[in-house]
Parts: C-alpha cells; structure tokens; sequence
C-alpha cells in the first residue's frame, strides 16, 4: 500500500524522504534545463516524457536533452503517460494546450509550467 494514500500517486517512500515521480512535457530549451535539474535530484525521478515531434518518440530522453542515456525514451502517447501515475508533470511547450492540461490535472496528476 501506498503511504501517501489510496488515491495518491505511487511516489516512492524512503526512510523519510519521499521521491516525487516526474513526467516533463516536451524538450525544446527550457524542458531540456529542467530534465538536466530532475535527474540531478536524488527526490526526484524522471518517469517518462512526452515529445511534441514525432522524430523524437522512442529516443532517449537523456540524448534529447544533451546529456548522458538516463534509460527514459520520449513519446506522444500521453495515456501510457499517466498511467504512469506520475506526482507532476513540467509542463514546458512552446504553446499551451489548455485541454491537455486539463487532461493531466482530471488525472489527479499536478502541472508546473513557467
């Protein structure tokens, strides 16, 4: 059972110290500084990551952002992405998409953008 709760995300509890499940949305340039803030993070761990372009599904998020593999590919299937039960999704498009974040906080899922 989840210590957060039932209706909680299944973020990870570790003596004390919680780990917040991540999903970014998008890697152009401000997404690529927030992947290189998360995986630097021990509280943190990026859990998946939507990608707007099609030629960037199914590439390692890691590669897409400059940095080393992290073993996290991008994709545009935003289902498989909440189903991933993620705490918060950064939400850094180019352009918002209102319903898509509707879609995401009716998932009980919370958003930070800039």
């Amino acid at each position: 059972m989840d210590p957060a709760g039932p209706h909680q995300p299944a973020s990870r509890v570790h003596a004390r110290r919680v780990t917040l499940r991540i999903v970014q949305w998008t890697t152009g340039n401000v997404g690529k500084r927030s992947v290189e803030g998360v995986v630097k993070r021990p509280d943190l761990e990026l859990v998946g990551c939507y990608a707007w372009s099609a030629d960037k599904v199914g590439v390692d998020v890691g590669e897409l952002c400059g940095i080393a593999p992290i073993g996290v590919t991008a994709t545009n299937d935003v289902d498989a992405l909440l189903a991933l039960k993620p705490d918060c999704v950064v939400y850094n498009p180019m352009w918002r998409d209102i319903d898509e974040l509707v879609r995401i906080l009716e998932a009980g899922v919370n958003v930070v953008s800039t």
